[in-house]
Parts: structure tokens; sequence; C-alpha cells
């Protein structure tokens, strides 16, 4: 059996702002929004975000009377395409007065953590074609031309335990994944 994230809940105690962040910065679009009307938040409305038609929504905001930032979500993490797209989210949250942007590698990955209008966290990411072992974290440059920023990436990641293409950790887990079934 394999599980593929479909979305998570975020209360908002701004769903106005939160909204605005989602659609504005992350490109999500509202897929609906609605007024609950029964439970404990009758009458507030929630509002479905989503990427994608084949989810009805990967996000949805709800009201909240909480006054403690961020949600008890560790953080959300959006995988993208390209390093461009890492690159184009970073811009966009660079900006903001808020997002306290983390510009970093995972070896495995290039991400930018950064928050929302009301503190949760977000990781955007792309991988790299390499992996070392977890955790690990360093910095990147993403003002750096891409070659720059690979070559960089790598010769840190090289560094690091379990350091290997991602294809061969990728059979090697495969393996340890049918011999535990």
């Amino acid at each position: 059996m394999s599980y593929t994230v479909s979305h998570f809940e975020i209360r908002a105690r701004d769903p106005a702002a939160m909204e605005k962040f989602y659609t504005d910065v992350l490109g999500f679009i509202v897929s609906d929004r609605g007024v609950l009307d029964a439970g404990p938040m009758k009458g507030r409305e929630l509002i479905f975000l989503s990427h994608s038609p084949e989810e009805h929504h990967q996000i949805v905001l709800i009201p909240s009377d909480a006054q403690a930032s961020g949600s008890g979500i560790g953080h959300v993490a959006f995988r993208v395409d390209s390093l461009d797209e890492v690159r184009s989210v970073y811009e966009k949250v660079r900006k903001l007065p808020y997002a306290k942007p983390e510009p970093v590698s995972h070896a495995n990955t290039w991400s930018v953590y950064f928050r929302d209008p009301e503190d949760n966290r977000i990781e955007v990411f792309t991988q790299t074609p390499w992996h070392a072992t977890q955790p690990c974290r360093f910095d990147v440059d993403y003002d750096q031309p891409d070659e720059t920023l690979k070559e960089a990436t790598r010769g840190t990641a090289k560094t690091l335990a379990g350091f290997t293409a991602t294809e061969e950790w990728q059979e090697a887990f495969s393996r340890r994944f049918a011999d535990a079934k």
C-alpha cells in the first residue's frame, strides 16, 4: 500500500490574508468555499484550494479563534518540477516581511522554507540528482547561476554520509521495501 498526500487543514485567524497568500504566492486556485451548517464552527466559511483537477482540495482553510502563531503543523511541503520554480517562489517570498525565507539543500533537494502570514512553515522543493543520509541541511544561494549552484550543491553533498546518485538510492530502497513485505 502506498499513500499520497491529499490535503492539509490549516486553521486561519485571517482567512482572507491566508487565501491571498496561497493564491498569489503559491498559485493555488480556490476550488470551493462554503459555510459550515453544523457543529462547533457553524456559520464559518471554509476555503478549499487546489493545484490539481484530480484533487478537489489540497488545502482547506478553517477559521480559527486561536491566538497562537502556527497551526501545529511542522511544515507543509510542495514538490515542484524544476529549480526555476523553486527560485520563482523564493523571489516572491523574499519580498514578504513575515516570510523569513531559508534557501537550503538537503543534498537530495533544493528547497526554500518560509512562513505564511500566520507563521505556518512551508517548504517548496525540487529533487537534485543526488542523495545523502538524512537528516542533512546546508545553505544554498539561489542568486547563483544554475551551473554554479549545482556544482556547489554537489560539492557539499559528496562530503556527506551516504552520498550517491538518486537512482542508486532508489534501487536500494526498492529492494529493502520489497524485502520488508
